[in-house]
């Protein structure tokens, strides 16, 4: 098997790609992280070097190649009531005073665990008519979230008697294996985004979770996305950002509520 070396050029154009097509930023202290994680799909279809693997990228940015690349360099972390401080404000604040209809957008779901909690908390709230709307970049992961299956350890960290009331064994796979209650799934319908295009279709939202993604944007980035996305918060909506994404740049139609939580004005 021969080796294969990324150069320092090949660096550059993957660390140019990532930026320019999802936003991924990328430092030198990922070299090695990108080259192990691209060497896997550079012999596997067949390219003699990184350089030649990229070139061929360059030219499919909308192809199924390039949506493997940014899967594989994308690193789809979630969790079961993961920050839960945003889904008890949801519960307290927010619910209360849409008890008819309320629209909410999970930005960057990943596999699917932070809609799936959303969801359980309309549910157990009683909710009638809870409309979440889930997207991500990565077709993997979406497809996770889909299926809507996760090994019972993963439920560990939800409220008590939740694993119970909102999972039923999946009809296929190990024992361990549990899938999201069909009344969950009703809630959310779920669609490939890639936040630095254009969102406008998807509409205006009562609430918007954006958390954990834009650490791997620039400032500049950071701040242009949260701009977009109060603009698709209706007067009085909620942003939830990640707790380790501080926002240096409020939008002003923003104003700060409390840890990674934004309220536009009225």
């Amino acid at each position: 098997m021969n080796e294969l070396s990324l150069t320092p050029t090949d660096f550059e154009q993957v660390r140019h790609l990532a930026q320019s097509s999802c936003g991924i930023h990328l430092t030198e202290g990922k070299r090695a992280m990108v080259s192990s994680r691209l060497e896997r799909l550079v012999r596997r279809h067949g390219f003699r070097s990184f350089g030649e693997y990229i070139s061929f990228l360059s030219v499919r940015r909308h192809g199924a190649e390039f949506t493997e690349f940014v899967d594989t360099l994308t690193t789809n972390h979630s969790g079961f009531w993961r920050e839960p401080e945003h889904f008890l404000f949801l519960q307290r604040n927010v619910f209360p005073s849409h008890r008819s209809r309320i629209r909410i957008w999970s930005a960057a779901c990943a596999t699917g665990e932070e809609p799936h909690t959303i969801a359980m908390c309309a549910l157990d709230a009683g909710l009638v008519n809870c409309n979440i709307t889930a997207t991500d970049i990565s077709r993997g992961a979406l497809n996770a979230a889909v299926t809507g299956e996760y090994d019972a350890t993963k439920l560990t960290g939800l409220p008590v008697g939740w694993p119970e009331r909102w999972f039923q064994r999946a009809k296929n796979g190990p024992d361990s294996l549990r899938a999201v209650a069909p009344s969950v799934r009703a809630l959310i319908s779920f669609q490939p985004i890639n936040l630095l295009e254009s969102f406008l279709h998807l509409g205006q939202f009562d609430v918007i979770f954006c958390r954990n993604v834009m650490i791997y944007f620039e400032q500049e980035t950071r701040d242009q996305l949260v701009e977009r996305l109060a603009d698709r918060l209706v007067e009085g909506g909620y942003l939830f950002t990640g707790h380790s994404e501080t926002l240096l740049r409020l939008p002003r139609t923003l104003d700060y509520v409390q840890s990674a939580t934004y309220r536009k004005r009225r």
